[in-house]
């Protein structure tokens, strides 16, 4: 429905600008008010069919940035002075924002509990895109890498769950995944997307690194994270988590067990060009442990900041959670 909807508003808005321009060279804009008043409604609905199918802002910015830069040539071509001007001010500033957003930073915003502590629902993120090194604006690949991402590190990241022409076979390349991994798998990719969403977890191991969880506790090629105590209620415990140069704060939920998720002990072994990830929110996170592991070529950057809180559409936004991210 939505890709029709997208397809016959771009048909039609190519109609009128055609229309338009006609009426400016041939006619003296004596229907260009009209043709104008006529389009308005037809950006609104792309917009919100571009929207509706998940297609990625990259594509989105790239797209208007061509756009703009073909109603430019157009426009000095048929010598219409006042379209070449707004044309080439439209096309500098996307021009400007696309490179901005696709190689230096990204805003996201947290729709979910899985990093709480550290970031809460609502919460917007500037993700640094030039981290680990320079990508395609509009794809997965890395065009040079500055360096990888380090254990304890944050890391936004498209998983493979969320493409919707991903077979489970990408999030577990050495095919070892038992049916319940398999059934979990089928039921997050539910919510799955033509290009995938964004998460933010934790980087917890690399490729041949051997992974435990056992009792709530993580132990990474034989050694087991150092943990230090900071508080506790009736129904979550909040520990300080220590992983080579990095400490963070992680929350356990009391008297809660998933077999089916994590069981009393699972074990993983990272295949190569590939990542174990995990939430801050240990008991509430849909991490690696669930849905395989994370390919390289699908790391996004690294988060940077929090930028602004908002949690509700009805709510006022607010700053006052505004840090860097460790």
């Amino acid at each position: 429905m939505y890709e029709s909807i997208l397809i016959i508003s771009v048909i039609i808005i190519s109609i009128l600008f055609t229309a338009w321009v006609y009426s400016e060279k041939k006619l003296d804009g004596n229907f260009s008010k009209t043709i104008s008043t006529v389009s308005f409604p037809f950006p609104l609905l792309a917009l919100y069919a571009v929207f509706k199918l998940n297609i990625s802002f990259g594509y989105i910015l790239v797209g208007l940035t061509l756009v703009s830069l073909v109603i430019w040539i157009i426009s000095r071509r048929t010598d219409l002075v006042n379209l070449q001007k707004e044309a080439r001010s439209f096309f500098l500033i996307l021009l400007g924002i696309t490179i901005f957003r696709s190689f230096i930073y990204e805003p996201f915003q947290i729709p979910t509990e899985s990093m709480i502590p550290q970031i809460q629902v609502g919460d917007f993120l500037v993700v640094d895109k030039f981290s680990y090194g320079l990508k395609n604006p509009i794809g997965k690949s890395t065009w040079f890498e500055t360096r990888e991402p380090k254990k304890g590190e944050m890391v936004a990241f498209i998983p493979e769950h969320t493409i919707c022409s991903s077979p489970i076979e990408n999030a577990y390349p050495e095919k070892n995944f038992d049916s319940s991994q398999e059934y979990l798998w089928q039921r997050y990719s539910e919510a799955c997307t033509p290009l995938g969403l964004t998460f933010v977890k934790r980087l917890m191991a690399k490729e041949g690194d051997e992974v435990i969880y056992r009792n709530k506790e993580l132990i990474v090629n034989g050694e087991k994270l150092k943990r230090e105590f900071l508080s506790s209620n009736d129904d979550e415990v909040y520990l300080k988590e220590f992983y080579q140069d990095k400490s963070y704060t992680i929350r356990l939920l009391e008297n809660y067990r998933n077999q089916l998720t994590y069981g009393a002990e699972r074990k993983w072994v990272v295949p190569k060009d590939y990542y174990f990830v995990m939430g801050d929110n240990r008991d509430n996170s849909a991490d690696s442990r669930s849905w395989g592991f994370v390919p390289k070529q699908n790391i996004v950057g690294k988060p940077a900041f929090i930028w602004m809180h908002w949690e509700c559409l009805t709510c006022l936004p607010s700053f006052s959670r505004n840090k860097f991210l460790n």
